[in-house]
């Protein structure tokens, strides 16, 4: 793989430990807030809005600016706010912290899509995005189980600032990435929303905010739901998201099928297969009975996410910074309307009423492709 790849998909790598780190630890921080895990869940979404608001407000400033910069600056913020959160003496001021650790998050997110689209051959755009898209696997298998690991060990507050400090420590590795160009202008600076008047941008992007309120939403509070359900500690409740990083991972070898079954049908193919998926994950009885559908659900979302990624960056390759930048807020604010709602939900019926109402995202998801062609 080539060395550009690798840096861009290690910051992929700790700026999706930084916002999934908290789900294996919640009940450890609601215990010593003494508050609910669903209040705490709270942080999560503080995190998605941070990530949406800068990410809508700046995302179209990235190809002025220069998105290596954006994402030299982009990763000290993030990994100073998340040092930070380390030191919260509630979860109030947890919030405000995650907020600014999202903020930085929602300028690097789009930096790392625009960089990858720049430097993909023509014809090779789903491979090249596919192994950058492997840093989330690598977050999920490596570093987000050895983060829950050392909370159990030293306490959340040392594994969080580890995660910060990594974060920052990965900037040196940016100033390596080779030139690059992204195609000329001949245009004014895209406007905010503009992408979604393109053509299938606004399907694209009402699937995306579907997906993320589903799997952000459930993602949030699995780990409780397992860790109260099957008397875990957090390094078990970590396992979850290694099994869901090596599905999301291991499905890296099967992107070849995309091209072969078309990017709309296997669009629709995934989001089915992945309702299926939701709809049974509060069924099983037992922690290694729930951990086979915890893999595929992982293992179908890369596709469902490569796709949809892939999708965006074709929408306009001169404004990549505008259209990805969108998508970085559209996926934030799915993933902050997922931590409330399907928090409201878990809270009320138990780990269940989200899943039924994940899966019945992705079934509208499917309505949207059929209605509207992405």
């Amino acid at each position: 793989m080539p060395r550009a790849l690798i840096t861009l998909l290690l910051c992929i790598a700790l700026v999706g430990t930084n916002g999934m780190i908290l789900s294996p630890v919640l009940t450890d921080i609601a215990q010593q807030f003494g508050v609910s895990a669903s209040v705490t869940g709270r942080a999560i979404a503080a995190y998605g809005f941070g990530t949406m608001f800068t990410a809508l407000w700046l995302g179209r400033s990235l190809d002025n600016f220069g998105v290596a910069r954006a994402l030299r600056f982009a990763l000290v913020v993030a990994g100073l706010s998340q040092i930070g959160s380390a030191f919260s003496q509630g979860w109030i001021m947890l919030v405000g912290f995650q907020f600014v650790a999202g903020m930085g998050a929602g300028i690097a997110l789009p930096a790392i899509y625009s960089i990858t689209g720049a430097i993909s051959p023509k014809g090779h755009e789903s491979r090249y995005m596919a192994r950058v898209l492997l840093g989330w696997s690598v977050s999920l298998v490596a570093a987000v189980p050895l983060g829950a690991a050392i909370s159990e060990v030293v306490g959340w507050r040392v594994m969080l600032v580890l995660t910060g400090s990594l974060c920052v420590a990965l900037v040196p590795l940016v100033f390596t990435l080779p030139a690059f160009t992204v195609p000329a202008r001949t245009t004014p600076k895209m406007a905010r929303f503009r992408p979604l008047a393109l053509p299938g941008g606004a399907a694209l992007y009402a699937i995306c905010l579907l997906f993320m309120i589903s799997f952000y939403g459930l993602y949030a509070y699995i780990g409780d739901y397992a860790r109260q359900a099957f008397s875990l500690g957090s390094t078990a409740a970590g396992l979850i998201a290694l099994v869901y990083g090596l599905g999301f991972g291991l499905a890296t070898f099967f992107a070849p099928l995309i091209d072969k079954l078309g990017r709309q049908t296997a669009l629709r193919l995934g989001l089915l297969l992945a309702a299926g998926l939701l709809a049974c994950l509060s069924l099983p009885s037992t922690f290694v009975a729930l951990l086979p559908l915890v893999f595929f659900w992982g293992w179908v979302n890369h596709f469902i996410l490569n796709m949809i990624v892939v999708g965006l960056n074709a929408l306009a390759p001169a404004n990549r910074g505008a259209v990805l930048g969108l998508y970085s807020a559209t996926t934030y604010l799915g993933a902050s309307i997922g931590a409330i709602l399907l928090g409201l939900l878990y809270e009320q019926y138990g780990f269940i009423g989200p899943t039924f109402a994940a899966a019945g995202l992705h079934l509208f998801a499917i309505l949207v492709t059929l209605i509207k062609r992405p």
